[in-house]
C-alpha cells in the first residue's frame, strides 16, 4: 500500500503561493483566522517516507523564520501544555495555501529544499476547538 499526501495543486483558483517577502505577514494573518482549528500534519519526503505527525490537535500558529537566511517555518499545536507540539521545516522553498471554503478548511503546503513536503490541513471554522483570535476580541467587547 502506498501512502501519499493530498497536496493542493499549485495554480488552482483557490490556491495561492506566498511570496518570500510576505511570508511573515501572511502567516500571522493566517494564524489569527485559523487558530483553534482541528489540525492534521502530514510529512512526505525522501528521508522520512510518509508519516502523520499529528491528527486532530488544535492549531495554535504558523510562522516563518527568515532571519540570517534560515528559511524555516514553525507550526505549533495545542491549547494546553500537555497538547503542545512544534514542528519545524528547514530549507523552505515554497509555501502554498488553499483558502478555506464552505466545504473544507484551509491547508498549507510547505516545500523544502530536500524534497520534503509538509501538509497542514485544518477543519472548518465551525469545528474549531478554540475561537479564532478575532472572534475572541469581539466576544470580550460584548
Amino acid at each position: 500500500m502506498t501512502n501519499s499526501v493530498s497536496i493542493p495543486s499549485a495554480g488552482a483558483a483557490d490556491t495561492i503561493t506566498v511570496a518570500r517577502g510576505l511570508r511573515n505577514t501572511f502567516l500571522a494573518g493566517f494564524t489569527r483566522n485559523n487558530r483553534g482549528a482541528h489540525a492534521r500534519l502530514e510529512v512526505l519526503g525522501p528521508d522520512v517516507g510518509y508519516r502523520v505527525e499529528t491528527d486532530n490537535r488544535p492549531f495554535d500558529g504558523i510562522a516563518a523564520d527568515e532571519k540570517d537566511g534560515e528559511d524555516a517555518v514553525w507550526i505549533t499545536f495545542g491549547s494546553t501544555p500537555e497538547q503542545h507540539l512544534t514542528h519545524g521545516v528547514h530549507g523552505v522553498t515554497a509555501i502554498r495555501v488553499r483558502l478555506s471554503s464552505p466545504l473544507r478548511g484551509a491547508a498549507v503546503l510547505v516545500e523544502a529544499r530536500d524534497g520534503t513536503k509538509t501538509l497542514l490541513e485544518l477543519s472548518l471554522p465551525e469545528d474549531y476547538e478554540l475561537p479564532p483570535a478575532l472572534a475572541q476580541k469581539q466576544g470580550q467587547a460584548a
